[in-house]
């Protein structure tokens, strides 16, 4: 039976893996990847590579020279102490490790607490971050080497759903409206986060069709990078129909986007999704979620009338 062929995203983890091994890896690394699931796997394979010699992340669970940030808020105190911490001698004759999850979320007083340390690093310290780089300041993202993990295919994600349950039909489906394993694992078993997609496009729909849904807005508050990413696949769908191709992201509402495709031309579709990018970038740098939709609203429907 011939060798199966990695996958662009398990080449980019061997490569990474490589490195860490041979000691030709940057002090800080912001590990960029569409799947935060995946992405937060791999760095946590690195940080137990880095820390104990094998890519065993359950080693991290008791070694006192790891440390992982991310899963709450991170307190600047949290990193002043992080700080003061990193300057003793490691509790194991050996490498630390510092990860930093959600980096985006840390607020600009926490990420101006961590930069000095970046800019200085003790010795044998390695510093991971991952999330979404819109949110980190300029000056952070300058002191991580940046490495791009393009994690799983749709085959894989929708490989997965099956092996947790779902029907083919429907695991297929997942995997075109989530795009990454994290966000078609929510729509398999969250029932709400299938009600924030479909609430987030009838918003955009309503939008394309010459209303203006402002009152409407605080049904999606509560997660408006995730609405505003399936804002963007529709839209995405939209401009691949006028252009001749199916849509790949939303495949059932493919009469939907035929009749929106209808209403626009390529120039304003591809001004839509350019400003719907930069409310992303928006939102993910700390943005009141009612004001970055209320202003792109506004813009999408002053472009279209």
């Amino acid at each position: 039976m011939p060798n199966q062929v990695p996958t662009p995203g398990q080449q980019a983890a061997r490569r990474l893996l490589a490195a860490v091994q041979g000691g030709r890896f940057p002090h800080a690394c912001f590990v960029a990847c569409p799947d935060s699931a995946y992405g937060e796997a791999l760095c946590r394979q690195a940080a137990a590579l880095w820390c104990v010699g094998q890519p065993a992340p359950d080693r991290l669970l008791t070694w006192p020279d790891y440390t992982e940030l991310g899963e709450a808020a991170i307190p600047v105190d949290q990193i002043r102490e992080l700080t003061a911490a990193l300057q003793k001698r490691p509790f194991m004759a050996g490498k630390r490790c510092v990860y930093i999850r959600n980096a985006h979320a840390m607020s600009e007083i926490v990420q101006n607490a961590l930069l000095k340390t970046l800019e200085e690093p003790p010795a044998d310290v390695l510093f991971l971050l991952s999330g979404n780089e819109n949110g980190l300041l300029p000056t952070i993202r300058s002191r991580c080497v940046r490495f791009l993990y393009p994690g799983p295919t749709l085959g894989e994600i929708q490989a997965r759903l099956e092996e947790s349950g779902a029907p083919k039909k429907d695991a297929a489906l997942y995997a075109a409206w989530g795009g990454t394993w994290s966000r078609a694992k929510r729509l398999f078993d969250q029932p709400d986060y299938r009600s924030l997609r479909q609430e987030a496009q009838s918003l955009l729909k309503a939008l394309l069709s010459g209303g203006l849904p402002l009152d409407r807005l605080g049904e999606i508050s509560k997660e408006g990078e995730e609405a505003a990413m399936f804002m963007l696949s529709l839209l995405r769908d939209i401009l691949d129909y006028k252009q001749g191709l199916p849509p790949a992201e939303n495949p059932e509402q493919e009469q939907e986007i035929a009749r929106l495709a209808g209403r626009l031309d390529n120039r304003q579709i591809t001004a839509l999704i350019q400003l719907l990018a930069e409310g992303l970038e928006r939102l993910a740098s700390h943005a009141s979620t009612q004001a970055s939709f209320t202003s792109l609203f506004t813009q999408i429907a002053e472009e279209i009338a």
